[in-house]
């Protein structure tokens, strides 16, 4: 192939990938502006502020909230002692399928529990507001639990709140 031919395909290619990264970047960006910005702070504020609520409704709110992070805690360390002892089961090679069925269904239906709970959570909050603040809560419910499932700052030294649920490296079980 002569150094001509070689130059023309070389320069059709560097055009081909400039074509490319500039059409990848371009979608990026218009799918960046589809997706509206997710709100500030933490979910009981957005409530708070979303549905206007009182001063007895919002503390009738936190004390809700306290609650629920309370029971959801206790769920999370049993949901953790689940996975332990399912993940237990890699120093027994000769376990069998129902024993390892058996171990993560267990640890699955604690996370089955702590969805019940929160969407009992929502009701109980829900019934907490005006027929009014009721339409609006049905509007923004799937924000609300956007927020609740985005991950948190790190904790302990390197944050403000202690270590994360479920161990140093933040693995977290799932909501």
């Amino acid at each position: 192939m002569s150094t001509t031919a070689k130059n023309k395909l070389l320069t059709g290619l560097v055009i081909l990938l400039l074509v490319a990264n500039a059409a990848t970047i371009t979608m990026f960006w218009l799918n960046k502006k589809q997706h509206p910005p997710q709100p500030k702070g933490s979910a009981k504020e957005f409530l708070i502020k979303e549905l206007k609520l009182d001063t007895a409704q919002q503390a009738q709110l936190e004390l809700l909230v306290k609650e629920h992070r309370q029971t959801v805690e206790e769920l999370r360390k049993k949901i953790k002692a689940s996975k332990d002892s399912l993940f237990d089961l890699v120093k027994q090679p000769n376990a069998s399928d129902s024993v390892k069925q058996a171990a993560a269904t267990a640890a699955g239906r604690v996370a089955e529990q702590i969805d019940l709970l929160t969407l009992n959570h929502f009701q109980k909050i829900r019934s907490l507001c005006t027929p009014e603040q009721q339409k609006k809560f049905d509007e923004i419910i799937h924000e609300v639990t956007a927020m609740m499932g985005q991950p948190r700052p790190p904790m302990g030294p390197g944050g403000p709140q202690g270590p994360p649920p479920g161990g140093p490296g933040g693995e977290r079980p799932p909501n």
